[in-house]
């Protein structure tokens, strides 16, 4: 594969990720990692998290990626600016890290990452409501980061622990309905607030965003009397790297080897995550007759 970019996550989430990644960009090769042995990240501590993050990145540099994405907001809220000012000068200049902390960051506040300084979001009022994990809610990394750039609006967050097991375990609409419906209710009543927006600060509650679109519409809607947006990040982070790629070609080679390609990796039991993993249908649309085959790394020798 040539020039490859690398997508990793703690688990099986960041495969909302990547799919909206092959879709915006069908003819780029990919390498997906999953740690799957260590997962889930969201109840870890954060010099663990940090390191083993590290360790991922470092495995997907060595399988050739120069650019490489979180879409783990854990690793993205924990590890991300510290790999970026510290590790990554030092073990590999000219490769790049991103996350998907920060698109969303930049599209809730309407202000680019790097120049929000010059021109912070004075008028922007109002209240995004974020469910995440326990990790990313404790970091406050989104609280800090949007708040610099839009001091204006005021963020409430929630850890949904109950969320992921259940999708992982595939449990009825029914359950993962009630659950949601659970959380949101409990976010505004914690709060004393509803929000004007819904952020779910988790790759895998793409998959349940129907349930927060009704959830939202009974226990908001009915306050505020119209419905509340849902931003989701897949979408999002395709967009930015879309935008990115444009202003640094030089970190993807276009050349004929390029073929739309992507290997999945996982540091857990291939054929458990092949099982578990069908929920978020990782394989494009346009190629309906691939089949996904992890294969086993262990990511411990990083």
């Amino acid at each position: 594969m040539s020039s490859p970019i690398g997508v990793f996550d703690s688990g099986s989430g960041g495969l909302t990720v990547l799919q909206a990644l092959q879709t915006a960009l069908p003819q780029q090769d990919f390498l997906y990692f999953g740690d799957h042995q260590r997962a889930p990240y969201g109840e870890k501590a954060g010099p663990e998290v940090y390191e083993m993050t590290r360790q991922a990145v470092q495995f997907l540099f060595d399988q050739g990626c120069t650019l490489v994405i979180l879409a783990c907001n854990t690793a993205s809220a924990i590890a991300l600016r510290k790999l970026q000012q510290e590790w990554l000068p030092l073990y590999a200049p000219e490769k790049r890290i991103l996350g998907v902390l920060v698109p969303m960051v930049e599209t809730i506040t309407d202000r680019p990452w790097i120049k929000w300084e010059q021109h912070p979001q004075q008028y922007l009022k109002g209240t995004v409501g974020i469910f995440a994990t326990e990790a990313t809610v404790k970091s406050k990394t989104y609280l800090v980061e949007i708040g610099k750039r839009a001091p204006q609006l005021d963020v409430i967050q929630l850890a949904c622990p109950a969320l992921v097991p259940a999708l992982e375990a595939k449990k009825d609409t029914a359950t993962t309905d009630a659950l949601v419906e659970g959380y949101v209710g409990q976010l505004v009543e914690e709060n004393n607030k509803v929000p004007n927006w819904i952020m779910l600060g988790c790759t895998h509650y793409p998959l349940l965003k129907k349930a927060f679109e009704k959830a939202a519409a009974k226990i908001i809607g009915n306050i505020m009397g119209q419905g509340v947006p849902i931003l989701c990040q897949p979408s999002i982070c395709a967009d930015s790297l879309i935008d990115y790629l444009k202003r640094h070609p030089e970190l993807v080679q276009k050349t004929p080897e390029l073929m739309g390609r992507t290997k999945y990796f996982t540091s857990g039991c291939p054929d458990y995550v092949e099982k578990t993993t069908a929920i978020f249908n990782p394989i494009p649309p346009s190629k309906p007759a691939s089949k996904t085959t992890w294969i086993k790394q262990v990511i411990s020798e990083y």
